[in-house]
């Protein structure tokens, strides 16, 4: 009722006002001009695989529980173009372009900082809401990874080339992420053998956070973050043993032991039985084509965009 009646002193204060009200509404639409970096995404996210690439800030695509920045749009064409080479392709020449078109999230999101859980003492790296979305945690974190020499020596208006500082980095915080939200995906659509969860039963922790990777290795877990629940476990199996060479995969289960290396590996074997059986998906072949391709990554046209 307060609200009516102030609403009514207000109309009395303004009703005998001789401005005349105008017919066009002040309240307008932030409208976007389409760049040549949009239309780019439209040929290859939206229209190959019915994805949507988001890389300008929207607030009601993100988590109000974090304090969040926007990504900068050069890292974001810069991860767009990784992310198809790296990953979309990748599945596409061990299946088919409908395999990820049914199978793929319906959007992928760029945000600059990290998901901080100063309570948890995390950041969270990538999400993945019911197959529907995943998030890119820490876009801007890029420039730490990547050397960008612009063609004119100031900015990005007439090209620029790629240099991967660590490929290890580059990996882990952006290919590793997806890898693994992709594979929750996946489990989540059709689940795997539960022969896994038994592997390591009663190891798991909700207190991660204060495991060494020595010790989670030892329990039979590829990360600590393996060690908090059997879906993680899974995920962590499959999305380290693509982005892990030969020499960090081995050095790893050597760190782990003999035990600790047999359950890892028994683990891997099950993963890999699952991808054959349920999704054709030949996780040796990918390895190996996901090895040639970051041998390749730096020939990629990176500021091409017509």
């Amino acid at each position: 009722m307060l609200y009516i009646a102030l609403l009514a002193v207000s109309a009395l204060f303004c009703g005998c006002s001789e401005d005349k009200l105008s017919r066009e509404s002040v309240i307008k639409e932030s409208i976007n001009a389409e760049t040549d970096f949009d239309r780019w995404l439209e040929d290859n996210y939206r229209a190959p695989f019915n994805i949507r690439f988001l890389y300008r800030y929207e607030d009601i695509e993100t988590n109000q529980n974090y304090d969040l920045i926007p990504a900068r749009e050069l890292y974001c064409r810069i991860l767009a173009k990784a992310v198809r080479y790296l990953w979309l392709d990748l599945y596409t020449e061990q299946s088919d372009v409908h395999f990820m078109r049914e199978h793929s999230p319906r959007v992928i999101m760029v945000i600059g900082s990290g998901a901080h859980d100063p309570t948890a003492g995390t950041v969270t790296l990538g999400t993945a809401e019911g197959g529907l979305k995943i998030t890119l945690y820490v876009g801007n974190w890029l420039e730490n990874y990547v050397t960008i020499n612009y063609n004119n020596g100031v900015d990005e208006s007439e090209g620029y080339t790629v240099s991967i500082k660590s490929v290890d980095d580059f990996n882990y915080y952006y290919l590793h992420t997806i890898h693994h939200e992709f594979a929750h995906i996946l489990h989540q659509k059709k689940e795997y053998p539960q022969d896994f969860n038994i592997i390591s039963k009663g190891d798991y922790s909700a207190q991660w956070t204060s495991v060494s990777e020595q010790e989670a290795a030892r329990l039979g877990f590829i990360t600590p973050y393996a060690s908090s629940a059997t879906h993680e476990d899974f995920v962590e199996v499959y999305s380290n043993y693509l982005s892990m060479n030969d020499a960090q995969w081995n050095a790893r289960l050597q760190m782990a032991g003999a035990e600790g290396a047999d359950r890892i590996q028994r683990k891997l074997a099950i993963v890999k039985t699952y991808m054959k059986d349920v999704w054709n998906i030949d996780v040796e072949a990918m390895r190996t084509s996901l090895a040639r391709r970051y041998n390749d990554i730096e020939n990629i046209d990176w500021s091409n965009f017509n």
